[in-house]
């Protein structure tokens, strides 16, 4: 008979289903990240996890779906109210059919728009969205070799600005370089703000010190940045960053769940007192 210690750690490893997506990779042609189009924040969120499902390394087949658990991103996002989530994520899905990218631009003369799905598909009883991405968008998804950006999508998935989202691939996009200066008529093409924040104040206030933020606080980037003049006028943004250093891991002493996954024989029926007694005869 299994004690109470083995029964719930089984539970967990069942459920915990949001380890095996906080690990999935984004990754995205540059021509995509450079491009320009307005999504939502849950409309990004739905777009990501969906892209982070696919190999970027070979051809897709054009009619695929890829189905996302929209408990799983939710987790990954620090939401609350999954209920009301879902129901954000399935509407989400419905505005995506109309949402388009833009990429290029006019100076250039080559230049061009589609939107980004052509179908999904909701499932209410187990919660699930899957989207079929649309066939002029696929080629900056797959078949990858140079020239492309990728990132983990815990990194960007607790961002509470759509900014931040995209000013992250502007900086992962560099991140050998841990240096990028954008322009800022560019950055506000790409952002799709040129009629927004319409003084540089509120540029800096609405957009640029909350991606900085919420960069530095959620992902794995530290990052200050300052600016480029022309006169008195300022004419570019000069991001700085680094990976964040992680600690140099010492010894750790195991968790009650991970000494009774690696005895589970000498811990069957054990109860949690009896489990912590034989824990302190094994420190390290």
């Amino acid at each position: 008979m299994y004690s109470v210690f083995h029964i719930s750690l089984w539970i967990k490893l069942m459920t915990d289903t949001i380890d095996k997506v906080k690990n999935n990779i984004v990754v995205k042609d540059n021509n995509l990240v450079n491009a320009s189009y307005e999504l939502t924040l849950n409309e990004q969120r739905l777009m990501l996890g969906c892209i982070s499902l696919i190999d970027s390394r070979h051809q897709i087949d054009t009619q695929r779906l890829y189905k996302i658990q929209v408990k799983d991103i939710g987790d990954l996002c620090g939401v609350v109210n999954t209920t009301h989530f879902y129901k954000d994520m399935v509407g989400a899905a419905k505005r995506l059919l109309k949402r388009t990218v833009k990429i290029g631009d006019k100076q250039s003369g080559v230049y061009g728009e589609a939107v980004w799905i052509t179908r999904y598909v909701v499932d209410d009883r187990n919660r699930t969205i899957e989207v079929n991405f649309n066939e002029d968008v696929i080629p900056y998804l797959t078949s990858l070799q140079n020239r492309f950006t990728k990132y983990k999508l815990r990194d960007v998935a607790k961002f509470k600005s759509v900014y931040s989202i995209r000013i992250y691939e502007q900086l992962a996009q560099w991140k050998r370089v841990g240096y990028v200066e954008l322009e800022i008529e560019k950055l506000r093409h790409i952002l799709c703000v040129q009629d927004k924040y319409k003084t540089f104040s509120d540029l800096r206030k609405k957009v640029i010190e909350v991606a900085v933020s919420e960069i530095t606080e959620y992902s794995n980037l530290d990052v200050s940045y300052g600016y480029r003049k022309e006169g008195r006028v300022i004419v570019a943004i000069q991001f700085r960053f680094e990976t964040k250093k992680t600690p140099e891991k010492l010894p750790e002493k195991l968790t009650m769940d991970e000494y009774v996954l690696e005895n589970p024989v000498s811990t069957k029926g054990k109860t949690e007192r009896e489990v912590r007694k034989m824990m302190e005869k094994h420190k390290p």
